[in-house]
């Protein structure tokens, strides 16, 4: 299998998805015959594989946080190194329970249904969660259903924080930060939605807007968690100590090693977090 860097893998989970057997239990039959409906479905998609649709577009399904995610050709495939920002992002809510959290550009939703899940069922919070594209708002939908969530996070239509009227304790986004020559480069990013990965010349259009909308929005003592390119760290950093003076700002890594991340915690209750 061309254009993928682990076709065993891949294969393997696409096997697993067109018999509809765990890992173990696929083993365990290893050398029993396929049945040739079977076959036929399986050879179909490592062709739709090879052409570089993803993974999880063809199973229909990612997972994150420990939770199996819906995801589709519209909504960005949620990635392991996200699951350090909503690490983060519970860790700093264990300290302000009674916070009102923005996930801005959710995508599957994967971010702002993980979150609620991990604060449970008595959290005084609440999560929202935000999108501009109605495929990723249908999606965000149908995963807080499928994760009984309907009471406890709320779906908005809108772009990054100009719909808000009130003022909010946390703020995350995985906003699109991709230059165009590196969704060019990229053939594994062919079939995503170019909404969810442009973030215009530099990448960071969409970041600088956030951090400019998002002072007069945030309550004293806030927080905000961006996700970035390793390159832009440096950028992004300067940004948030100018729009966010006094502040402190962190650069989280991934366990790849590579500056991930970028978290301000604003002065105000709560400061130095």
């Amino acid at each position: 299998m061309s254009n993928t860097d682990t076709p065993g893998l891949d294969a393997e989970v696409l096997l697993r998805h067109t018999v509809g057997l765990d890992r173990v239990a696929l083993f365990a039959h290893f050398t029993d015959p396929i049945i040739a409906e079977h076959l036929e479905t399986y050879r179909a998609l490592l062709r739709e594989r090879s052409r570089g649709t993803p993974v999880a577009y063809l199973t229909g399904e990612r997972e994150f946080m420990g939770h199996s995610f819906a995801v589709g050709p519209g909504v960005l495939v949620p990635r392991p190194e996200t699951e350090i920002l909503v690490e983060w992002a519970i860790a700093w809510l264990q300290h302000h329970e009674a916070s009102t959290v923005i996930d801005v550009g959710t995508g599957s939703g994967a971010i702002a249904l993980s979150i609620a899940s991990a604060m449970g069922n008595n959290w005084p919070g609440q999560v929202i969660a935000v999108d501009v594209s109605p495929d990723a708002i249908a999606m965000v939908g149908r995963n807080r259903e499928r994760l009984g969530l309907q009471d406890r996070v709320q779906v908005q239509l809108g772009s990054l924080l100009s719909w808000l009227d009130e003022p909010v304790d946390l703020v995350l986004a995985n906003l699109p930060y991709l230059r165009p020559d590196q969704i060019a480069e990229n053939p594994d990013l062919r079939a995503e939605p170019l909404l969810a990965l442009d973030g215009g010349p530099d990448g960071l259009d969409l970041i600088r807007q956030l951090l400019s909308d998002a002072p007069p929005v945030m309550q004293p003592g806030g927080a905000l968690g961006l996700e970035i390119d390793p390159a832009q760290r440096d950028a992004v950093t300067e940004l948030a100590h100018k729009l966010f003076p006094g502040s402190v700002v962190h650069v989280l890594q991934d366990l790849a090693v590579f500056d991930r991340h970028v978290v301000i915690q604003t002065v105000g209750p709560g400061y130095p977090p």
